[in-house]
């Protein structure tokens, strides 16, 4: 593909995503906000623009008319838009995507921690969630270990734990340092494991 071929495309995915807000009225009030505040970056990164208002166009049923005439939506799809056009990863922008979904079906959106996932989302490397992944979020005892005596995942690990996700339960045992830590899920990790799938 040629340069003037990509400007062509680059070019049509913003037209595209213009179009698509204007076919759903009540959404172009947060999109013509987000693009008075975004607009030279949305228009560098088209294509995350339109991977957005694709995400609204496709789920009518969470997206209403009343949603999305909601002031704190708005307010939430504007931030939530501003982060996603900065995320590089295509895996994290799909949890940023699960995320804001979840904000969106939220009965009380300004309790809903849109920014404090957003922000953990964006301290957290592909081998990060991958881990998280792993995490068995049921398990209540203090002897669970992700990954049982040495691993190369300890540090993400530790991530993990600093990150607020997972609780270390590791206390005063004889051992090794380099063992790998006794955790469980805490209850914002919880919450937070459920947006790694669309089962949220």
């Amino acid at each position: 593909m040629n340069q003037k071929d990509k400007q062509i495309l680059k070019s049509s995915a913003m037209v595209l995503a213009d179009q698509i807000a204007s076919s759903i009225p009540v959404l172009n009030i947060a999109w013509g906000l987000s693009k008075a505040l975004y607009g030279a970056g949305m228009k560098l990164r088209q294509q995350k623009a339109l991977e957005w208002v694709e995400m609204v166009r496709d789920n009518p049923s969470i997206f209403s008319e009343q949603i999305l005439s909601e002031e704190k939506f708005q307010d939430g799809f504007v931030f939530a838009l501003e982060k996603y056009l900065i995320e590089r990863s295509d895996k994290k922008r799909k949890i940023a995507r699960n995320i804001f979904l979840g904000f969106t079906r939220a009965q009380n959106k300004e309790e809903f921690p849109l920014e404090k996932f957003t922000h953990t989302l964006s301290q957290l490397n592909e081998v990060d969630i991958a881990v998280l992944r792993d995490v068995k979020v049921d398990e209540q005892g203090s002897n669970y270990q992700i990954y049982p005596a040495n691993d190369n995942r300890i540090e993400n690990i530790y991530n993990l734990i600093g990150q607020g996700l997972l609780l270390d339960t590791t206390g005063n045992r004889i051992g090794y340092p380099q063992d790998s830590p006794f955790v469980k899920a805490s209850l914002f990790g919880k919450e937070f494991i459920k947006y790694l799938t669309n089962e949220n």
